[in-house]
Order: C-alpha cells, then sequence, then structure tokens
C-alpha cells in the first residue's frame, strides 16, 4: 500500500505552547493552488499593464491635443497676417492703378494679375480632403493662401518697377519739353508774319519778343545741354539749348551777358543770362525759339500755366 505524499503544516504560538496546530494540504491541493496563484499573478499583471497602458495613452491623446491646439492657434495667427498683407497688396494694387491713369499708362488687366492664381487640385490637395482632417485642411488651405499672396506679390512687384521705369521716363521727357516762360516782361512779337522795324517790310518772325529791362534774369525752359553760347550776327549774344529727350531745340538772343557755357547740363529754370539789346535789335528784349527736327515751331503752344508743370 503506497502512503499519499502531502504537505503538513505547523502552527506555532510562540507565547502558547498548550498545543501545536497543524494543517494537511494534499499534492492535489497544492497544484491547483499554485495553478490558481499563477493566474491571479498574470491576470494582475495584465490588469497593471492595461492600466499603465490606458494611462499613457490617455497622456498621449492629452498631448496631441495640446499640440493640435498649437498648431490651430498658429493657423489662426497666420492666417491674420495673410489678411493683413493681402490688404496692404490690394491697397499697392489701387495705387498702382490711379498711378497709370495719372500718367496715361494702360491699366494692368485682371485676367494677368490672377494669373497663376487657382486652378485644379493636386492629388496632395484631393488626399488631405479625403482625410476630412480639419487641421491638415485648414493647414493646406493656409499654404495655398500663402502660395497665392507670394505669386501676386512678385506680380506686383514686378508691375510696380515697370511703372516706376515708364514714369521715370516720362519725368525725363517732360522735364526737357519748353514749358515756362524765359523770362519776365510784354510780348512784343507774336510768332508768324510781322513787320519788321529794320527792314521796313513783312518777315516771318521764328520766335517770340519778350521786353524788359536790360538785366532782366533769364531762364531755361527746359532741362537740356547747352549747344551754343557765344556771338551769333543777327541775335548778338545767344544760347542754344538741346533737349534730347523731347527732339527740340530752344534759342535765347540778343542778351547781355551769358552765366553758362557749352557743354553745361540744365535744368527747367536754371538761370542762364541777362536780357540784353546785342545784335539787330531795337530795345532791350529777349527773343525767343523753339525748334524741331523740322524747323521754328510757335513757342506759346508750349509754354504751360505753372500749375500744370510737373518736375
Amino acid at each position: 500500500m503506497v502512503k499519499k505524499t502531502g504537505w503538513h503544516f505547523l502552527f506555532i504560538n510562540p507565547r502558547s505552547f498548550s498545543g501545536v496546530p497543524q494543517a494537511y494540504l494534499s499534492r492535489t491541493l497544492l497544484i491547483i493552488l499554485a495553478i490558481v496563484s499563477i493566474a491571479g499573478l498574470c491576470g494582475l499583471t495584465r490588469l497593471v499593464w492595461f492600466t499603465a497602458s490606458y494611462g499613457i495613452a490617455k497622456f498621449g491623446v492629452y498631448g496631441a491635443r495640446c499640440e493640435n491646439d498649437g498648431l490651430l492657434q498658429k493657423i489662426k495667427v497666420l492666417d491674420k497676417s495673410i489678411v493683413k498683407e493681402s490688404e496692404i497688396l490690394d491697397s499697392l494694387i489701387v495705387f498702382e492703378d490711379k498711378l497709370r491713369l495719372q500718367y496715361g499708362l494702360n491699366l494692368i488687366s485682371d485676367d494677368v494679375r490672377q494669373a497663376g492664381v487657382g486652378g485644379r487640385p493636386s492629388r496632395e490637395e484631393m488626399l488631405i480632403a479625403t482625410m476630412l482632417d480639419p487641421v491638415l485642411m485648414r493647414a493646406e488651405a493656409v499654404k495655398e493662401s500663402i502660395a497665392v499672396l507670394l505669386r501676386k506679390a512678385e506680380l506686383q512687384d514686378s508691375t510696380l518697377s515697370q511703372t516706376q521705369d515708364l514714369v521715370s521716363l516720362l519725368h525725363s521727357r517732360w522735364a526737357q519739353i519748353p514749358s515756362i516762360w524765359p523770362t519776365n516782361g510784354s510780348v512784343t512779337s507774336h510768332y508768324g508774319c510781322r513787320f519788321h522795324p529794320l527792314l521796313n517790310r513783312t518777315v516771318f518772325h521764328d520766335g517770340i519778343d519778350i521786353a524788359n529791362a536790360i538785366r532782366t534774369p533769364v531762364y531755361a525752359t527746359a532741362g537740356g545741354i547747352v549747344k551754343f553760347a557765344g556771338v551769333r550776327e543777327h541775335f548778338g549774344r545767344v544760347i542754344m539749348i538741346e533737349h534730347p529727350g523731347s527732339g527740340l531745340e530752344t534759342v535765347y538772343a540778343h542778351l547781355h551777358q551769358f552765366t553758362t557755357s557749352p557743354g553745361k547740363i540744365v535744368k527747367r529754370g536754371e538761370l542762364i543770362g541777362y536780357m540784353g539789346n546785342s545784335g539787330r535789335s531795337t530795345g532791350p528784349h529777349l527773343h525767343y525759339e523753339v525748334r524741331n527736327s523740322k524747323g521754328n515751331v510757335d513757342p506759346s503752344g508750349y509754354i504751360l500755366s505753372s500749375d500744370l508743370i510737373v518736375d
């Protein structure tokens, strides 16, 4: 007969020696207890792992939410900046249009200004749209707005540079068109046919005569280069100024004195000499002419009122 194996547990109480309690556990029961203990430990471990995983996941979601909120905030700031810069760009467009109208230049068409703006969405844009992620969609919208703004800014920079060059060219031309009176005084003889007091016959007068006292200041009527400053038989002391930007030439005759010299660059309104009575003349006056490539023209047709002159 095989004796059953098992475990005997003695419970000793140091304060009492009257009896020693005993407990007997069979081998089968011990195996069952061991299995239950291991299963419980595994369950506890899994509980701890799930709890920890949940905490980590929750913390991660919180962090992602904070990051998401931060991105949304940045997108809002970018949105405001884009709106502000777009307003500035629009004001520049309005300014350029007004400038072009004032100078008689052609306006930039809306089709040109919209060049490169809009169009069919890219595959990336369509993919983002299908994901329906609001943050990604907002970010993509901001990205596209920035791209559009950059294209418009580059175009505006180009058109403004072109406008600046054209306006500078116009100013350069206008500065060389005779537009002011060359001196103060009374007009004693106009452009055209007249009776010549010295020749005693009717001749064609190539300019206008303005009478005043000797040494009355004489001014350049437009910017240009002094072609001649010397003495001519009938003109006496005379100054001739070329105005290359307009293709014109002005003549100031019967002077008393020069204040300029050949080759000097002069501006409109600059003092060039003083009225006199030199050459074939009956009294102190300035003989003033305007010439183009075909010959003499009426100077009074170029003289503008002071409020219309742009320098």
